[in-house]
């Protein structure tokens, strides 16, 4: 299948990136998911809206998986949950090994939430954009720079690897500018305080109250990432954010961090490994639910807003594929290809 990528979005081009519009339909009609793509791509700066070409149109069936799941929530504002939720159907790699696209949800205003897999192994590293949309744009231009690597590049994923890139999280907030605003849905609600752990009806960025939701997961983005978590159960997840310039572990009452993540990713990029954020107190976040569910996770804070960071990243994604050739079984060491990526 034929890609036609806009040449002006390069990582090495100033980081002017192309915007696609997205006249996408996403379908599912008795288990059928149709989606319907096309890309016209017009020039944008880099913080400012930025979406990868679209593949070919493809149509594939997906099976009816199991979405309630809050049985096996752990803590007690879990309980808010609601105990039926609705039936999705998320696709798997396993399911679709030849398609790379995907959507998992739509936001409030009915935007796609879409999801790249490159790879087939079994170790399933899972990257996340655009949380906090405009007011963090330069997450999801990053994240759109990976697609387009690993789509340009699939030799750069290890053999046992499936990597998962959901470039954008909260596309209606990348709609709505750069200000504060932008980083919350189009309900008004801070999507990185709206999730199980610790979740609390009130909640804050520094000193600035913001809406965490009436309830965790009470939003379309953050229940979609959720029913996507509880089905493909990632051996690893990243949230970007911006602008600290250091990784913070996932952590929830308690729960064990995984420091290597934390040393790994501050060698690889040189972002600052900080275990705990002690900046100001952190409630409903996406990274620390994880952790409650022993999925190893960390915020990664590029330095700034204004770029993507693109290459300090991409030796991040490297390092983890290559700690997972080195720590797994059945691996051939001697594949070049590991070789070339984990000299």
């Amino acid at each position: 299948m034929t890609h036609n990528v806009d040449n002006r979005y390069s990582p090495s081009m100033n980081w002017r990136i192309t915007k696609a519009v997205l006249p996408s339909i996403c379908i599912l009609i008795a288990g059928v998911l149709t989606s319907a793509c096309g890309a016209n791509a017009s020039a944008s700066t880099p913080v400012s809206q930025a979406t990868p070409t679209d593949p070919d149109s493809a149509t594939a069936t997906a099976a009816s998986l199991e979405a309630t799941r809050a049985s096996q929530e752990g803590s007690s504002a879990n309980a808010t949950e609601a105990a039926s939720e609705p039936e999705i159907i998320i696709p798997t790699a396993t399911a679709y090994p030849n398609r790379p696209r995907f959507s998992i949800g739509q936001s409030v205003e009915g935007r796609e939430l879409w999801l790249w897999q490159f790879g087939s192994g079994e170790i399933t590293i899972t990257l996340i954009g655009g949380i906090h949309g405009g007011f963090e744009g330069n997450t999801v231009v990053l994240g759109n720079m990976l697609v387009e690597h690993f789509r340009d590049n699939p030799e750069d994923i290890l053999p046992n690897i499936r990597l998962v890139i959901i470039p954008n999280a909260n596309p209606d907030g990348y709609e709505n500018g750069v200000d504060l605003n932008a980083r919350f849905n189009a309900n008004g609600v801070d999507l990185n305080r709206n999730w199980g752990c610790d979740w609390q009806p009130t909640a804050f960025v520094r000193d600035i109250p913001v809406d965490p939701g009436p309830r965790p997961f009470s939003e379309p983005e953050s229940f979609a990432l959720r029913q996507y978590f509880l089905v493909d159960e990632p051996d690893v997840v990243l949230f970007y954010h911006s602008q600290l310039g250091e990784i913070f572990l996932g952590s929830c009452d308690g729960s064990p961090q995984a420091a290597w993540l934390g040393d790994l990713l501050e060698d690889a990029t040189g972002y600052t490994y900080n275990p705990v954020f002690n900046y100001y107190p952190i409630t409903g976040d996406a990274t620390n639910w994880l952790a409650e569910r022993g999925i190893p996770a960390a915020t990664v804070e590029l330095e700034t807003r204004a770029l993507p960071e693109f290459e300090v990243n991409l030796a991040g994604i490297f390092a983890l594929q290559c700690y997972y050739a080195f720590n797994e079984p059945d691996v051939d060491l001697t594949d070049p290809q590991i070789d070339r990526l984990c000299d």
